[in-house]
């Protein structure tokens, strides 16, 4: 059977982010971009980095644009950043979205640092991000969580672009999503890029671990 035509229409779409100030006596203008993992909602992800807001941070949570049911057609919502279904265009939206909320935040912090984050699906996001976004790289480090690199991702894409900026990765000991050949395929992809990461191992399991963070953020 002949397959059927497919028109594609962009429309807008209101995406949604959340800021939390820091805490800490002295705040800084340190600024952390932080996507959340799949099926997750920023409002409740941030809730792993009160350690980071009481070091001085300011936590930037963008929405991925695709929310859904968790669990069958209702109670709890979650949010993603992609499926493979129509991936190519999902990615075009979610780097035009991220570039609008970098630049809104921007056009009215001028911080000392800046870091971008990935947890779990947001870490594919957030090299994607890294890589392919239309800023300036004046990023001042990247941190990819527990989260599986995208393979997709070639030099001539722009991974060349993250030479030069540190780039930390963290994974829980106990983690249930990510085995010992998800580990050694990201480390094949750095070392093919020609990147140098700082790996860390923590005791624990798919999660954010606010010590460690902090550790790191005080290393960038």
């Amino acid at each position: 059977m002949k397959p059927k035509s497919s028109l594609h229409i962009s429309t807008p779409k209101t995406g949604r982010c959340f800021v939390d100030p820091p805490t800490a006596i002295q705040p800084s203008d340190k600024v952390l971009f932080a996507l959340h993992g799949y099926g997750q909602l920023p409002q409740y992800f941030l809730r792993r980095f009160d350690a980071v807001r009481k070091a001085g941070w300011r936590i930037v949570a963008p929405e991925g644009l695709h929310r859904f049911y968790v669990e069958g057609t209702s109670g709890r919502v979650g949010a993603s950043w992609m499926t493979k279904e129509e991936r190519l265009t999902d990615i075009e939206d979610t780097l035009r979205w991220l570039g609008l909320v970098r630049e809104t935040v921007l056009d009215t912090i001028r911080p000392e640092k800046l870091v971008l984050l990935g947890f779990s699906q947001g870490v594919a996001a957030a090299m994607r991000w890294a890589a392919m976004g239309k800023q300036p790289a004046d990023w001042d480090g990247f941190i990819f969580w527990a989260g599986v690199l995208p393979p997709d991702l070639s030099w001539e894409d722009g991974l060349h672009g993250l030479r030069g900026i540190p780039i930390h990765t963290a994974l829980g000991d106990q983690d249930p999503f990510f085995d010992e050949q998800l580990a050694q395929a990201s480390k094949a992809l750095f070392h093919s890029a020609k990147l140098e990461v700082v790996q860390h191992i923590f005791e624990g399991k798919h999660h954010i671990e606010e010590n460690l963070l902090v550790e790191i953020l005080n290393q960038l």
